[in-house]
């Protein structure tokens, strides 16, 4: 799969943060995480651009399964202090389960 054909299929792909009213097979969990500083995370304008990347990283791992949705995800942040009394930091987590619409053998 080239790049055009992998973002072409990562577009595709289904996130939900509930369950699915159609029937799949259980691929596999999939997490993913995020870090900013606190300056940058408090001067966004519009917060889904952090959660954005989170998102970008579960769908990339859903890909390799060659599969359809990530289902039942769970996104969160978290406030950080750091060593040093360096500026906090932004911690953005996402785990959902990812799933396959159309029967396969495991790995293909």
């Amino acid at each position: 799969m080239n790049k055009s054909n992998d973002t072409l299929a990562i577009e595709k792909i289904v996130l939900s943060t509930g369950n699915i009213s159609r029937p799949y097979i259980v691929r596999d969990i999939v997490f993913a995480m995020d870090t900013f500083d606190l300056t940058t995370f408090n001067q966004i304008h519009d917060p889904d651009d952090y959660f954005t990347k989170v998102i970008r990283q579960l769908k990339e791992k859903a890909l390799k399964y060659s599969a359809d949705a990530i289902i039942n995800c769970h996104f969160s942040y978290a406030h950080e202090a750091t060593p040093h009394n360096e500026e906090p930091i932004v911690r953005i987590t996402a785990y959902g389960t990812i799933v396959q619409f159309r029967s396969s053998t495991i790995g293909g």
